[in-house]
């Protein structure tokens, strides 16, 4: 099966704060895989944000690539988590 991905991603796991639209407050998830286009991050169910939720993510560590915060929405969930599309590609540097 083709990869159909506009951006490559990488293996990364890095602490990322998410702050839905209109919370008050954040939480902290870990990502699997990071591109210019989104990231993945693991979740329990009872942690899933609804499929469409804008979110503010803040990357808690530096990681090549990506801006101090990013704009994005969930796109899809599973059992491991979240799949998170950026509003806009980031600073590709994963090859």
């Amino acid at each position: 099966m083709k990869d159909r991905r506009r951006y490559p991603r990488r293996r990364e796991s890095v602490p990322m704060s998410v702050m839905p639209a209109g919370a008050d407050e954040g939480r902290i998830f870990i990502s699997r895989d990071i591109s210019a286009g989104g990231t993945f991050l693991y979740a329990k169910a009872s942690e899933q944000l609804p499929v469409g939720t804008e979110l503010m993510i803040t990357p808690l560590q530096p990681t090549a690539g990506l801006m101090p915060s990013i704009k994005g929405r969930v796109v899809r969930v599973s059992p491991q988590g979240m799949g998170i599309e950026f509003s806009e590609p980031t600073v590709d540097r994963t090859t």
